[in-house]
C-alpha cells in the first residue's frame, strides 16, 4: 500500500508540468552554413505569421502588419554569432541629402540603438543580436520589437522636420 502511494505521489508530481507549456526549442545555427541558418530563419519567422522571402542564399526579407526588414545570419564556427538587423526608412522626396546625413549623425548621437546611416533610397537603422550557437526563440522575438520601437524614438527625434517619407505602415513621418 506505501508503494502505491509513493507511485502516485510521484505521478501527480509529474502531472503539472505535463500540463504547462514549454518554451519553444532553440534554433541550432549550423555554423558556418549561413544559407542554411537563413532557412531556419525563415522558417521559424513564416510560423509567427511574417511573410517572408530570401532574397539571397544568406538574406532574409521579412514583412508583417506594416514593418519591413532584412535579416542576415552571420556564423563564426569558433566565436559570436549574430543576426544582422537592417531597416530602411524612404526620404521624402523634398528633404535635401545633406540634411539627411545629419539627421543620421544626430540619431547615431541621441540614440544609442544601432548604426543610423543614408543611402540612395533614404535612412538606413542596422543593429545586430548577438548569440552562441542556438538563437532562442524568446530573444528573437524581443529583438524584433525592440528594433520596430525604433522607429517611434526616430520620429521622436526628426520632430516637425519634413525628412522621411511616410513609413512602413503608411502613417506620415512627421
Amino acid at each position: 500500500m506505501g508503494r502505491v502511494f509513493v507511485v502516485v505521489l510521484l505521478l501527480l508530481s509529474f502531472a503539472p508540468g505535463c500540463a504547462t507549456q514549454r518554451p519553444p526549442a532553440g534554433l541550432a545555427m549550423p555554423a558556418p552554413d549561413e544559407a542554411r541558418a537563413a532557412s531556419l530563419l525563415a522558417g521559424y519567422l513564416l510560423a509567427q505569421g511574417w511573410t517572408v522571402r530570401l532574397a539571397d542564399a544568406a538574406l532574409v526579407e521579412a514583412a508583417r502588419e506594416g514593418e519591413r526588414l532584412r535579416l542576415e545570419p552571420q556564423l563564426d564556427p569558433s566565436g559570436l554569432d549574430r543576426i544582422i538587423v537592417t531597416r530602411t526608412w524612404p526620404r521624402d522626396p523634398q528633404a535635401d541629402e545633406a540634411v539627411l546625413q545629419s539627421f543620421a549623425l544626430e540619431l547615431n548621437d541621441a540614440l544609442n540603438v544601432g548604426q543610423f546611416r543614408t543611402d540612395a533610397t533614404g535612412l538606413v537603422f542596422q543593429s545586430s543580436l548577438p548569440f552562441l550557437g542556438e538563437l532562442e526563440p524568446r530573444l528573437l522575438d524581443a529583438f524584433l520589437a525592440y528594433s520596430a520601437a525604433v522607429r517611434f524614438a526616430v520620429l521622436q527625434v526628426q520632430g516637425d522636420r519634413r525628412l522621411l517619407a511616410p513609413v512602413e505602415d503608411g502613417e506620415t513621418s512627421r
